[in-house]
């Protein structure tokens, strides 16, 4: 039974449902939208009031009321502020926020440092329309500074191939920025940022000024202003050329310390000047002083600045502007050696002469003085010396002993042996029998003659 109550309900329900919008559908349609358009036709005709908000930036005027009493304000609250407009849709719906001004009188400035803030449509002819606003603008004041700062040009990107950036002039030089007190007081420098990128000729720019502190950090502020709102620049591009560095070497080391080298890095820099600079400089040379150094001296390596070594008006690139110096420096040492007396050598002994050294002990003694490093690696023995003859003649002579390596070594004392010289003879091997020692030539004496009697 229950089942078939509700197929019938059911069915009831669907037959209701076609006779609402199934049956005269097309004038029902027609019926629901020509209420809409009755709807619309009267609306428009009466055209309702409305109310529309607006955030608008609050203007200043009147600033005058504190520059005359040297002082200088900075907004802490209320740069924009919400306007109320009230009127006709048709109006209301046109306008936009930049319709609508927002004006603080500062000659109003309350003891609290806060201007009420009015409002006001820009556009004229306009009824039946009502303006609210309850902002307020608050300000800080200040005593107002004024000061004179230098123009610094700073310059960035890379001009063209072959040139730099010579001498960039700014007018005006000095500019005079003034503001609130402590925001003057933080001001260190006044620059302006000239792009040079590709720059092959003379070129004049006109530039913002902008301030900086100590810590090269910008100052900004409302009341801050400059005496120019833009500086002109005038920047000259000048031709580069390659020198290479030379070291002049003045001055001696500490007594006992030998100079060795002096390099320095980098060999080559690049200078920039005008065709008729450029055409006279070859070479840099810079002076190198070490006198009293020794190999622990902290001076053995230095930076020293190209700048005062160049002629007047020529540039260098930031890069060159140092150069590495490494100065080479050992200490002297002494060693104790023996020089065999057949390693010595007699030079320019004149034709036809013969000359032999007369030794007791076939050994020269010598103490030689030279960089840690050569002494270190000389050996005790195996030596070469020699003695110069230059112009004797037949006799006996005391000459002193000299070392082949006299270029990185050196004698402590003189030391002179004998030296007999003679004409040179047929039998001129026993004319050289003086280099052997007495004892030797008396033991070779003996033995000839015993030899003889044998015989």
């Amino acid at each position: 039974m229950s089942q078939n109550q509700d197929k019938k309900l059911s069915q009831k329900l669907s037959a209701i449902w076609e006779r609402i919008f199934q049956q005269n559908l097309s004038i029902k349609v027609l019926s629901f939208v020509g209420a809409i358009i009755v709807w619309l036709l009267i609306t428009n005709i009466n055209d309702p009031y409305k109310t529309k908000n607006f955030l608008v930036p609050v203007s200043t005027i009147n600033e005058e009321a504190l520059t005359s009493v040297n002082k200088v304000y900075e907004i802490t609250g209320g740069s924009t502020t919400n306007v109320s407009v009230r009127g006709r849709r048709s109006v209301v719906d046109n306008l936009e926020s930049s319709d609508i001004v927002a004006v603080a009188d500062l000659s109003e400035l309350s003891s609290v440092n806060a201007v009420p803030v009015k409002a006001s449509l820009k556009k004229e002819n306009i009824s039946d329309v009502t303006v609210e606003c309850s902002g307020v603008l608050k300000v800080s004041l200040e005593d107002m500074e004024t000061k004179q700062v230098k123009v610094t040009v700073e310059t960035e990107g890379v001009p063209a191939e072959g040139f730099s950036i010579g001498e960039c002039i700014a007018k005006p030089s000095v500019i005079e920025v003034t503001g609130g007190e402590s925001i003057v007081d933080r001001i260190s420098t006044v620059r302006v940022t000239l792009n040079v990128n590709g720059a092959s000729e003379n070129f004049t720019k006109r530039l913002e000024p902008i301030a900086y502190d100590k810590r090269d950090k910008r100052v900004t502020s409302s009341t801050l202003t400059f005496s120019s709102r833009q500086v002109r620049v005038r920047a000259k591009v000048v031709q580069n050329k390659t020198i290479p560095v030379k070291l002049n070497i003045t001055g001696e080391p500490k007594e006992g310390y030998e100079f060795i080298e002096a390099t320095c890095l980098p060999q080559n820099i690049e200078v920039a000047g005008n065709q008729r600079i450029l055409s006279d400089i070859s070479e840099l040379t810079v002076p190198v002083d070490i006198s009293g150094l020794t190999s622990d001296s902290s001076k053995l390596e230095q930076e020293i600045s190209v700048e005062d070594y160049l002629p007047k008006n020529t540039i260098v690139a930031q890069e060159y502007e140092k150069i590495s110096v490494k100065i080479v420096i050992e200490k002297l040492q002494s060693k104790k050696i023996q020089l065999r007396v057949d390693n010595i050598k007699m030079k320019n002994l004149t034709d036809g002469y013969v000359a032999g050294i007369y030794n007791n002990t076939g050994l020269v003694d010598l103490t030689i003085q030279g960089r840690e490093s050569v002494i270190k690696a000389l050996p005790s023995m195996a030596l070469a010396g020699y003695i110069d003859c230059k112009g004797l003649k037949e006799g006996e002579y005391m000459l002193p002993v000299k070392l082949d390596m006299e270029q990185t070594c050196s004698l402590v004392k003189e030391v002179k042996v004998k030296v007999i010289i003679s004409k040179e003879t047929d039998n001129s091997a026993a004319t050289a029998a003086p280099s052997e020692t007495p004892e030797e030539e008396s033991s070779r004496t003996e033995t000839d003659s015993t030899l003889d009697d044998e015989e």
